[in-house]
């Protein structure tokens, strides 16, 4: 009985340290391997731990140097095991090419893959760098720095010594023009060639529509009442709110990537339209706005407008947000109609309607009472004479209907809803107080609801730490797009 359990208790132990004796290890496949732009900005990929912390910093700043000053990209990667259905060039070549190593016009990036297990270690170049390191050079340096520091087990020495050799070639002045030949031969065409000319285009059809809508646009007097109503408030604010988080998104994405992938220069003209558009419906809907501004008579800003959509619907076509603006203003022309079919006088016949652009005030057929509802905007009246001098007054609701109710005095629709009344105003040390109430603009009549007690006013707190920026690594966040042909070299130790 004791040597079963002694017998079980050595295979427990020896299953329980598989994990540490390297049989359960990782082998990585591509799409494994940690890309380090995208993990800490650098260029060296050391998932397994193989190399020290010292040493990845030495090899970052020495490769960041490479890029300041010769524009090639270089990526160390060491892992302790790969796909074992691959051969060490076929994976090399593949990661080269998936990451995108080196700069897309020039492909100058060299890749240097080690396999410890295998004892493997491969370089990748891409065609912008191959007259500089043949693979002979490399196959040279390998040999006499980094193969005989990875027989002594010391990785990071072997690879720091590899690349300084690897810099002396690279940094040389006299192969200065041939790393940046394929700069100066495949450059990548300039902002105006890529989209100058249709960013130019939509802004110069963007001012051309604003010209037109200006001169369209009714000119006001300084007598005219300039109090924007709540539907053009809805409107014109909802359109300013969706311009300006369109404006801070591409500001982000444009300047700080924030949004790293959803903008690249291409996408600038698609971003133009979108805030053109945008525009053009601010600049619509202040047209409209306007000729509310102009006629106090209702009969009168309904007729106008429709002129003005009418010479102006084509700006749906390059705004398609003005169709909605058409629709609700068209809406409102078709319910309204009704409102203006003359009235009936007690013989039957047709009334005549009061102009109120000629009679704003509506003397002498509206009392003050009625003056009142108008100039709160709570009901405005269409006065219908009779040919026998027959009055009718037919009440419509006004844009601020909903904040007066029915006097219970006066009988006028000028008793405002419940508000609260400050009394005592709130300070940072103290309380406020007031009393929620309701009063009657027309009559000066109250009610007392409640006694209101009004909070403490609160500082806001100003945040004392400072965003810092997390690498002093001057890489970007992703590799170039380049890639390799195939050469390079490789061998084992």
């Amino acid at each position: 009985m004791l040597k079963k359990r002694s017998l079980f208790f050595l295979f427990a132990l020896f299953f329980s340290a598989l994990p540490y004796l390297g049989l359960a290890q990782k082998s990585y496949k591509v799409q494994d391997i940690p890309d380090p732009k995208k993990t800490d900005g650098g260029y060296v990929s050391n998932p397994d731990g193989i190399l020290n912390a010292a040493d990845v910093a030495s090899l970052n700043d020495t490769i960041a140097s490479f890029e300041r000053k010769t524009n090639v990209q270089v990526a160390v990667v060491i892992v302790n095991d790969f796909d074992s259905e691959q051969e060490d060039f076929d994976f090399a070549y593949n990661l080269f090419n998936t990451w995108g190593i080196g700069q897309k016009t020039s492909n100058n990036g060299l890749l240097l893959f080690i396999a410890k297990d295998r004892r493997k270690y491969r370089f990748i170049t891409g065609t912008g760098v191959e007259g500089v390191l043949p693979d002979t050079k490399l196959k040279h340096i390998a040999q006499n720095l980094l193969v005989p520091a990875f027989r002594e087990n010391d990785f990071g020495t072997g690879i720091i010594n590899t690349l300084n050799a690897i810099g002396i070639i690279i940094l040389n002045p006299d192969n200065k023009s041939e790393l940046n030949q394929f700069f100066t031969q495949k450059s990548e065409p300039s902002w105006w060639d890529k989209i100058g000319i249709q960013s130019a285009t939509i802004i110069g059809v963007y001012i051309l529509c604003l010209f037109i809508i200006k001169r369209k646009k009714p000119k006001l007097s300084s007598t005219v009442n300039q109090q924007i109503s709540a539907y053009d408030k809805g409107i014109a604010s909802g359109c300013i709110t969706v311009f300006f988080l369109l404006f801070i998104v591409v500001f982000l994405i444009g300047f700080f990537g924030s949004f790293e992938g959803l903008l690249t220069v291409e996408d600038i003209p698609t971003y133009l339209i979108i805030i053109c558009s945008i525009l053009l419906l601010i600049h619509y809907v202040s047209a409209i706005s306007a000729i509310r501004k102009k006629y106090f008579d209702p009969e009168n800003f309904s007729n106008a407008v429709a002129d003005f959509n009418k010479s102006m619907w084509w700006l749906v076509l390059l705004s398609p947000l003005v169709f909605i603006v058409l629709i609700l203003e068209w809406t409102k022309r078709a319910a309204i109609k009704k409102r203006f079919t003359p009235a009936l006088d007690a013989n039957n016949l047709p009334m005549v309607r009061i102009d109120r652009d000629e009679n704003p005030t509506g003397s002498p057929y509206l009392n003050e009472a009625q003056q009142k509802e108008e100039q709160l905007k709570s009901i405005l009246y269409d006065i219908w004479i009779g040919t026998d001098g027959e009055k009718k007054l037919i009440p419509n609701d006004g844009d601020e209907h909903r904040k007066y109710e029915t006097c219970p005095s006066c009988g006028a629709k000028t008793y405002t809803v419940p508000f609260v009344k400050t009394l005592l105003s709130a300070t940072y040390s103290r309380q406020g107080s007031g009393k929620e109430m309701q009063e009657c603009k027309n009559c000066s009549f109250e009610t007392f609801i409640r006694n209101v007690t009004i909070p403490m006013l609160v500082k806001e707190r100003s945040s004392s730490s400072s965003s810092s920026s997390g690498s002093s690594s001057s890489s970007s966040s992703s590799w170039g797009g380049g890639r390799s042909s195939g050469g390079g070299t490789g061998g084992s130790w």
